[in-house]
């Protein structure tokens, strides 16, 4: 693979497919939503970073230091893939229901952790927090169609970074869970 870090591949398939989504699709999508989503994201993931680095650093004087010596800067590439998740799955009709989910999305980051890694999908918890938050927000599942090269696309990329992860074992839950779900819904 070209790209070093996973999450770089990320960011592109989202990317492709929000690019993808507006010109195939007749998507009502606004362009001012998807950049309220990613700004607010990115300063999002900014301010809570520096104020939790700060928080836990000046409890740690030797980390204190080696921070300085280091220069940690936060890492933007995973407030980037929430906000394009957001921009995909959520519609609102005002641009502060989409800071509302951005925010809450990023900040679920920092509440929902262990050791350092987040452990709910952000965008998810934003997608559900705008819908319970706000009057305005809605998903609309059935956006791609039933067109079947778009799946196909889906799967091709999804595999791909799920191939170098080695993450399969959550992909095979998550639709196994669907599948039971679903019979149950039906029977």
């Amino acid at each position: 693979m070209l790209l070093k870090d996973i999450r770089d591949y990320q960011i592109l398939f989202l990317g492709l497919f929000l690019v993808l989504g507006i010109g195939t699709r007749d998507w009502t999508l606004r362009p001012e939503l998807i950049g309220v989503a990613i700004a607010t994201s990115l300063a999002t993931q900014l301010i809570l970073s520096l104020v939790i680095g700060h928080w836990s650093l000046a409890n740690d004087i030797d980390a204190l230091a080696a921070s300085r010596r280091v220069g940690q800067s936060p890492n933007f590439r995973s407030a980037l893939i929430t906000s394009l998740g957001l921009s995909l799955l959520l519609r609102a009709d005002h641009w502060t229901t989409m800071a509302i989910a951005a925010v809450l999305a990023i900040a679920s980051k920092f509440i929902f952790q262990v050791g350092d890694k987040h452990f709910f999908n952000p965008a998810n918890f934003g997608i559900i927090s705008a819908l319970i938050l706000t009057p305005d927000a809605w998903v609309s599942p059935g956006q791609w169609g039933e067109e079947w090269w778009y799946g196909l696309l889906f799967l091709g990329t999804g595999g791909m970074i799920l191939q170098r992860i080695g993450r399969w074992d959550t992909t095979a839950v998550f639709f196994g869970s669907y599948s039971l779900l679903e019979a149950i819904r039906n029977f």
